[in-house]
């Protein structure tokens, strides 16, 4: 299949429920690889993969990457859901499936692209690898906030990527890491951040308007990162779930609703 996406699961039939996230191997927050695994059968299930860093794709050109491997498999889609930044994603690539069929938005925990989680993302990894890393490591947290007073997503993504080699690069070198391991883990990195930086070239409000939501109950997640105010209307219905944006796709409750809305939501 196409490398731009993933099978999650094979299903009976020809349609697709198409899933927008960035997951990566020991991510502690849930996938949607984990929720497919709990709704059973169900239609075949694509998860986005992003495009490399190369050449910084913006949200555009990732949606179109994704769009163009769905049109030509000739396939019709159910579905589309999209977790997190993910939701972003999600709404502009059912907008594009619209153009020619009517399909389903199902978003979690949905969060809009902005420079807030690059800047988490960063001081993950300066907390996870700070320990191993020469004195001054957290001064890269200062300069990254800096930088985020620019107003260009894709700016702030290759300065992140350059405050976390300076952070990266040295602690690998000191755990007895290979130089091929490093790059490895700093090209994940990138790619994640042009990701999330694409995400906020994108406008998913309209898309949203059309959708269907589970939230998750941790505060400043999905739907709870808006005021009250800018909350009303964001999405058409939502179903909040007492449990953790961490563990939101590995709960049982949350695969039952999921199934439930891919099989009886109308398709806009």
């Amino acid at each position: 299949m196409s490398p731009a996406w993933t099978a999650l699961r094979d299903g009976p039939g020809s349609e697709l429920v198409l899933a927008c996230d960035f997951a990566t191997a020991g991510r502690r927050i849930a996938t949607f690889a984990d929720l497919v695994a709990l709704t059973g059968d169900g239609p075949t299930v694509w998860e986005s993969a992003p495009a490399p860093p190369a050449g910084s794709p913006d949200g555009d050109a990732q949606v179109a990457r994704w769009a163009e491997a769905v049109r030509a498999s000739g396939r019709p889609v159910r579905a589309v859901l999209g977790f997190c930044t993910g939701a972003v994603y999600a709404a502009a690539l059912a907008a594009e499936i619209s153009r020619s069929q009517p399909t389903r938005l199902i978003l979690l925990d949905p969060e809009p692209g902005d420079a807030r989680p690059m800047l988490a993302f960063h001081r993950e990894v300066v907390a996870r690898f700070a320990a191993l890393a020469p004195p001054g490591a957290a001064d890269t947290l200062a300069a990254a906030e800096a930088a985020a007073t620019e107003d260009d997503l894709t700016t702030l993504a290759e300065r992140l990527v350059a405050l976390c080699a300076e952070v990266v690069e040295p602690a690998c070198a000191n755990a007895g890491l290979g130089a091929a391991r490093t790059a490895d883990y700093l090209d994940v990195a990138a790619s994640y951040l042009h990701w999330l930086a694409g995400a906020g070239s994108l406008r998913p409000r309209p898309s949203w308007t059309t959708a269907s939501a589970i939230n998750s109950s941790t505060p400043g997640s999905g739907l709870l990162g808006f005021s009250p105010a800018e909350r009303a209307g964001l999405v058409a219905d939502a179903v909040h779930l007492d449990v953790s944006h961490e563990d939101l796709m590995r709960t049982p409750e949350a695969a039952r609703t999921t199934a439930r809305l891919v099989r009886e939501k109308e398709p806009t």
